[in-house]
């Protein structure tokens, strides 16, 4: 491992002080010489620990976003279907009612449709109703995965600063 300067690291706690002053962990001391080997691997393992608990916290961020993502296809489809009732006197359709099972439908006449709407509660509404609910969902869905995927961003550039600190110290490439 070598410093910018090209200067060797003389010693464990050295590289430590280098950590220290290359990350947000602590410094305890001003310099090297009074950083103890004791407080050097206090450090190194809260350095560890800094990413362990990171690499977590992005991998529930990536899964809020698929879960996101799965309820913008959801909504955008549901739309969709209220576009085609809009559209036509009578449909057929094909209701699903859970494990890949279709019902068909003939001769459905689509002006109302009952939404749910949270906590169990579900309420009847016209076609353009309907329509505007779940575009407004849809909005504040995609307002919220937008947001998630700020976060993934910003813990994703903090754990990867935090690797190439813990690869520098650990002399690894």
């Amino acid at each position: 491992m070598r410093r910018e300067n090209n200067e060797q690291f003389v010693s464990f706690k050295d590289l430590i002080f280098e950590m220290s002053s290359r990350s947000n962990l602590p410094i305890y001391n001003s310099s090297p010489n009074q950083l103890t080997e004791e407080q050097a691997e206090r450090q190194l393992n809260q350095l560890v620990s800094e990413i362990q608990t990171l690499e977590a916290y992005y991998n529930n961020i990536v899964e809020r976003i698929q879960a996101a993502s799965a309820g913008l296809s959801d909504f955008r489809s549901a739309i969709q279907a209220v576009d085609v009732l809009m559209q036509s006197q009578k449909s057929d359709l094909l209701l699903p009612v859970g494990g890949g099972l279709l019902l068909p439908v003939s001769d459905v006449e689509g002006k109302r449709l009952i939404l749910s709407v949270g906590a169990g509660v579900a309420v009847e509404k016209d076609l353009d109703s309907s329509k505007a609910f779940l575009q407004a969902r849809e909005k504040e869905l995609d307002r919220a995965a937008s947001a998630l995927e700020q976060q993934r961003r910003e813990i994703g550039s903090r754990l990867e600063s935090s690797r190439a600190v813990l690869q520098r110290l650990t002399g690894q490439t």
